[in-house]
């Protein structure tokens, strides 16, 4: 239930991806990430399948890197019962925070247009730096992925 007094309709879709990384799902996303009962699951899907696609993007390289080392699905080769495993298993929960924090911020950009009963209001929901705050979690993931550390300095 949210604080506006909405039960959460759980959506039971998955997303299907491109073979490669982790299918996603809506009710996942849902349960794990807290959004409000006022998001539609139309706007759910919407906002998990553009985050899919950009990170996907972001991550072209990586997935090449892993495709070359024999590695033709992520999901596949996770296993917490070895350390290589765990290493894919790391990889896939890494991808989906990525995905799912991209999400949430999108997500979140649309809330003032969902509800605008003074009531309904939260500052939780609609602070501009929850936006920002989930946009550097999604980065964060997918620089973890990439193999490099939350900041990078050049010399110019």
């Amino acid at each position: 239930m949210s604080f506006s007094g909405k039960p959460t309709t759980i959506v039971e879709q998955a997303i299907e991806n491109d073979g490669f990384w982790p299918n996603l799902s809506v009710a996942e996303f849902q349960k794990g990430y807290r959004l409000p009962a006022e998001f539609l699951g139309d706007l759910l899907t919407d906002a998990l399948a553009i985050a899919m696609f950009e990170v996907n993007t972001d991550l072209a390289a990586v997935k090449a890197v892993l495709q070359d080392s024999g590695v033709s699905d992520l999901v596949s080769v996770t296993d917490i019962a070895t350390p290589t495993g765990w290493a894919y298993a790391h990889k896939a929960m890494l991808y989906k925070r990525a995905v799912y924090c991209r999400a949430k911020a999108s997500a979140l950009q649309q809330f003032p247009t969902v509800t605008r009963r003074e009531s309904a209001e939260n500052t939780g929901k609609e602070a501009p730096e929850r936006e920002d705050t989930f946009l550097a979690f999604s980065q964060q993931a997918v620089r973890a992925l990439q193999g490099r550390g939350r900041i990078t300095a050049k010399l110019l």
